[in-house]
């Protein structure tokens, strides 16, 4: 192959190599009615790419390794037979969207052919953020173990904990170009080789191609696609506060917000007051009457009722963030129940928080709850944004709640004031990655693992940012978080 040294892919010394993982099988083979006849197959017009030494990120696409890094989220909704993928697994209904809609983002640190260094990011795992290094060189390499135990879907069945990166040319198979990564899973008594290729299909948009094979035979059980935008992180913005309104005013009043600055700073999001869905006097009205009015609770990102429906559509409209208080109908032993959601500039619905009654909060437990379900006992939890890590709540948190937010590495949390009448503002700073100490989640490695990650870091503390009537910032000592 032609090297692509001089568009700056370095030449390092191979890492120590490790013996291949045995019975594999073969790859999925293009002469596989079933296969072909796939959307995933389908999804492509075939054709493969100019010759180098990185399949799948090309010097003509990708002149710069450089520009391949920074922050890589995966999409909720844009996918191609991923419900076929949740179903071999076992899921289906509310639990397969929540598993295919779960955050994950590759924090991508250094690229060469030789290696890649990235923190992968699993919010919903306890805050979950796990750095390691995968040498590029086909070598078996443990799982960093912080991701093992915090295991989902397809990895919760792998009992081996293992996998291989390795760059493929594909062998005229345009699905197989790319950086492959691959491993041995059992489920029952039939073993499975699970392989995922990555690809640079647009500067700023990579492909995961992810295909299952019977190790004994090389025959097709499933084959899916998911996606990955580089999406950066906005350091430095204004949160606004605004009055609730009537739904046929929202698309005005985000359009108006999205041109609004604070302290020099644009408006990136909105923030309106506890229950924005209710009419006037609801606190009022009887409690059946209560919960005919309020929003039906949304199970995913793409479930929502007429409220949260015209709240996405107009936030997609002015391109704004939101968030926003609202009462929710729960179960026949809460009825009606306090909530905040947070709402993307694209109207994605990334989840809400509820807060519960004091009778209620020994029926949460980890993995359980609303939506998102965490690995956390709800509804404490964390989204990962291009505004930051935003945590929500309902009520102010004391002193635990403040250190169990920022232990999970929440910069920004975000509270629905009761009221408001008149339009305010807050700047926002966040510090960047080289000022700030790892939250309690945040796992490094040299390598995959298990060894841990001994570099230092910066001393600073965390700071987390609390949004409601006011700001407050409060500064936690790191050292104790982290014990």
């Amino acid at each position: 192959m032609a090297s692509n040294q001089g568009n700056g892919y370095a030449a390092e010394a191979a890492p120590k190599a490790f013996p291949p993982i045995a019975g594999l099988g073969p790859v999925m083979s293009t002469e596989d009615e079933t296969y072909l006849a796939g959307a995933a197959w389908n999804a492509s017009s075939g054709g493969g790419g100019p010759d180098c030494d990185t399949p799948g990120f090309d010097p003509v696409m990708l002149p710069d390794p450089s520009a391949l890094l920074g922050r890589w989220v995966r999409s909720p909704s844009r996918f191609v037979g991923w419900d076929v993928y949740m179903e071999f697994f076992g899921l289906k209904g509310d639990k397969a969207l929540q598993e295919t809609e779960e955050p994950q983002e590759h924090v991508i640190l250094e690229f060469t052919k030789e290696k890649l260094r990235l923190n992968h990011r699993l919010c919903w795992r306890d805050g979950l953020d796990c750095e390691y290094t995968v040498p590029i060189d086909g070598s078996a390499q443990p799982v960093p173990p912080a991701m093992v135990a915090r295991a989902s879907s397809s990895w919760k069945v792998n009992d081996l904990m293992s996998w291989e990166h390795q760059w493929d040319d594909g062998a005229g198979n345009p699905l197989h170009r790319g950086l492959r990564t691959q491993q041995k899973l059992t489920i029952g008594t039939v073993n499975y080789a699970l392989r995922y290729w990555r690809s640079l299909i647009r500067p700023r948009l990579m492909r995961i191609n992810v295909e299952v094979t019977n190790t004994e035979t090389g025959k097709y059980v499933v084959h899916t696609q998911r996606f990955f935008n580089k999406i950066d992180v906005d350091h430095v913005y204004a949160i606004g506060l605004l009055p609730s309104s009537p739904i046929a005013d929202l698309s005005e009043k985000l359009l108006a917000a999205a041109l609004m600055t604070h302290a020099g700073r644009g408006l990136r999001l909105a923030m309106l007051p506890h229950a924005s869905n209710m009419p006037a006097g609801y606190k009022e009205m009887s409690e059946q009457a209560r919960w005919e009015v309020a929003e039906p609770f949304p199970t995913a990102g793409r479930s929502s009722g007429p409220f949260l429906t015209a709240l996405r559509q107009a936030a997609r409209e002015a391109g704004i963030w939101v968030c926003c208080g609202v009462e929710l109908r729960a179960d026949t032993t809460q009825p009606v129940v306090r909530a905040a959601a947070l709402i993307g500039a694209d109207g994605w619905l990334h989840g809400v928080h509820v807060e519960p009654k004091p009778s209620d909060t020994a029926a949460y437990s980890a993995g359980n709850g609303d939506w998102p379900a965490t690995q956390r006992p709800r509804p404490r939890g964390v989204c990962d944004t291009e505004l930051g890590r935003i945590a929500m709540c309902t009520s102010t948190p004391d002193a635990e709640g403040l250190l169990n937010y920022a232990q999970m590495g929440a910069e920004i949390l975000l509270q629905p004031p009761e009221e408001c009448n008149a339009r305010g503002g807050h700047p926002v700073a966040l510090l960047g990655e080289t000022q700030t100490m790892p939250h309690k989640g945040y796992t490094q490695y040299e390598l995959c693992g298990p060894e841990p990650w001994d570099r230092k870091r910066p001393d600073a503390a965390w700071k987390l940012t609390h949004v409601s009537e006011s700001v407050s910032v409060h500064l936690t000592d790191m050292t104790a978080m982290r014990s």
